[in-house]
């Protein structure tokens, strides 16, 4: 039996899923609901990547929420393409919305999205409703004094993708001509299924790809699993957010045109099994950021769970039907795709979407934290290649990846395993913040490099493999204090932490819950002294405890099982 995941011929994506849904029964009140005033106010941050927002016509007066100074683009959607003739079946009150007028007052950038997500064949062989849809973006983004165009063309038959190209080398052309200061951008898919999407000649025509990185799982999934997963869950579904960036770079797509989208949702699906990857016994449903925040008797932290693999939280629960799994980002797991995107030097994030976090401010705060130019670097961190914990790197990767810490400090960087296709596979390591910077080392095969330390606050990493085989990859720590492989993990896969580093409360997860005997979990500070240590019951799968009062530092977490040390995690305390 074969899985079925999202983005293939059928799937419809969370942007077309919940227009349709809200359609039913919000048009009615819009006007209503828009009857709000303009939102002014001051400045606190500058940010220092793109922070690019859709804001969908369902949101209402959320806008009043919204922290402008942490978003650059706001995109309007959206507007509603008649295939027949390309006029607007609607357009969610483009013209005199506050949200749009509130982001102008505060010079965030406003863009139109255009939506197509069916009768594509009558529009893309019908050049009148073509040329009329390209005269009407153009007016309408005048006359708003807009910055930009998003096109968001969904389920496109592959047998059109080179009419679609036209179309945008078309739109780009007369764009250029009469709003030269205009961007044009496409709402890009994660998977580009059957290579629909001529990535690297629309890469010529359009200023960035708005790639929606989510939706990786979808509710017609056969399995349970993360809307946007950093690496894969499975062995057998190798999609995840590290390809998809390494995909668009493979393309020729340069890192300041990307913009990888991250979802303020997640889905939830009846399960055969409380633990991921399980298999599912029915549709999924997606939900908002904010209803599971406001719903937190059902999404406790008790049933809250870590999937190691992919770098997801999940949250699984019982009830009178069986196993239920909620696969929901939260700032933790946002947190590690925001690092990629900084050592990988892309433009910045989108969100789907803007409003979905209405009445909660951590996931504006980690914008602060990550995109703004007060923003302070990791300290400490582990590293993997794109295939994760788990599972190998990709072929036809060429990337770098800058790590920087905080001002006035000193990396030091440990490999605890490398393994690449000898000569054909390489990582280089150069001193600073580029591949312009002095060379420490080339590498390729299994020789580990020996402990590398830095002559300022960055290292760089060039990662190359070609089309052939692929292998284990790397894994590494680095601090601002000497680390060895010996403080490393002894057993990963035997232990997790989450999150980490942390500042209230910890969570560690030993998956091997049938154990014999006694069980322990002990606290060592980074001198070797024993702080605390915690008996651990049998079928346990994880142990949470407070930490407000800790000292600030590094930490080792030990597992252990009859006196033998089965794993073993630096745990950083800020």
């Amino acid at each position: 039996m074969s899985s079925v995941f999202s983005q293939e011929i059928d799937f419809k994506s969370i942007h077309q899923e919940q227009s349709e849904f809200y359609r039913n029964f919000i048009i009615s009140q819009k006007d209503s609901i828009f009857q709000t005033k303009v939102i002014r106010g001051t400045v606190k941050y500058q940010l220092a990547k793109r922070v690019f927002g859709y804001d969908p016509y369902w949101s209402g007066n959320d806008y009043v929420n919204y922290q402008w100074d942490l978003l650059s683009d706001l995109c309007h959607f959206s507007y509603e393409v008649n295939p027949a003739t390309g006029d607007p079946v609607t357009t969610h009150n483009w013209d005199s919305s506050p949200a749009i007028d509130s982001a102008l007052a505060y010079n965030v950038k406003v863009h139109l999205c255009i939506t197509l997500f069916s009768g594509h064949y009558t529009f893309f062989q019908n050049p009148e409703a073509q040329q009329n849809l390209i005269n009407t973006i153009i007016t309408m983004i005048q006359n708003r004094g807009a910055h930009g165009v998003n096109m968001d063309i969904e389920a496109l038959p592959s047998s059109l993708g080179s009419e679609f190209t036209d179309f945008i080398k078309d739109l780009s052309g007369q764009m250029e001509l009469i709003i030269p200061e205009a961007e044009l951008s496409i709402a890009s898919p994660a998977v580009n299924w059957n290579g629909t999407f001529n990535i690297p000649v629309l890469a010529e025509y359009i200023d960035f790809f708005m790639v929606m990185g989510y939706d990786y799982y979808w509710n017609s999934s056969s399995q349970a699993g993360p809307v946007s997963p950093l690496y894969s869950m499975t062995a057998n579904y190798d999609y995840n957010f590290s390809k998809t960036i390494s995909y668009y770079q493979s393309q020729g797509v340069h890192p300041e045109k990307l913009i990888m989208g991250v979802p303020y949702y997640g889905r939830q699906w009846p399960t055969q099994g409380q633990y991921a990857p399980s298999s599912v016994s029915g549709s999924g449903t997606a939900y908002t950021y904010r209803y599971v925040q406001i719903n937190s008797s059902i999404y406790t932290n008790e049933n809250k769970h870590w999937e190691p693999n992919s770098y997801a939280p999940y949250f699984a629960f019982y009830n009178n039907n069986g196993w239920y799994q909620c696969f929901m980002d939260d700032t933790y797991s946002l947190a590690k795709k925001y690092d990629q995107i900084n050592r990988r030097n892309i433009a910045g994030i989108g969100i789907w979407a803007l409003g979905y976090d209405n009445g909660f401010t951590e996931l504006w705060e980690l914008i602060a934290d990550k995109f703004t130019k007060t923003a302070i670097p990791v300290a400490a961190d582990t590293i993997f290649d794109t295939g994760g914990p788990s599972f190998n790197y990709y072929e036809n990767e060429d990337y770098t990846y800058t790590i920087s810490s905080p001002e006035n400090t000193t990396i030091y960087l440990s490999f605890s395993y490398l393994n690449l296709e000898e000569v054909y596979d390489s990582i280089w390591i150069f001193d600073g913040t580029d591949t312009l910077s002095p060379l420490i080392g080339g590498y390729s095969g299994s020789n580990v490099p020996t402990l590398i330390s830095s002559s300022s606050n960055s290292i760089t990493l060039k990662f190359n493999s070609d089309n052939g085989i692929s292998d284990a990859g790397w894994r590494a720590v680095y601090d601002t204090i000497p680390v060895s492989a010996v403080e490393e993990h002894v057993l990963e896969n035997h232990l997790s932490i989450y999150p980490n580093p942390a500042t209230n409360d910890v969570t560690i997860f030993f998956p091997d819950r049938n154990c014999e005997g006694q069980a322990k979990i002990r606290i060592l500070d980074s001198k070797g002294i024993l702080v605390n240590d915690y008996a651990i019951i049998c079928n346990q799968d994880n142990l949470t405890f407070q930490i407000n009062g800790q000292s600030r530092g590094v930490y080792f977490v030990l597992f252990e099982m009859n006196g033998k040390i089965l794993g073993k995690q630096k745990l950083i305390i800020n």
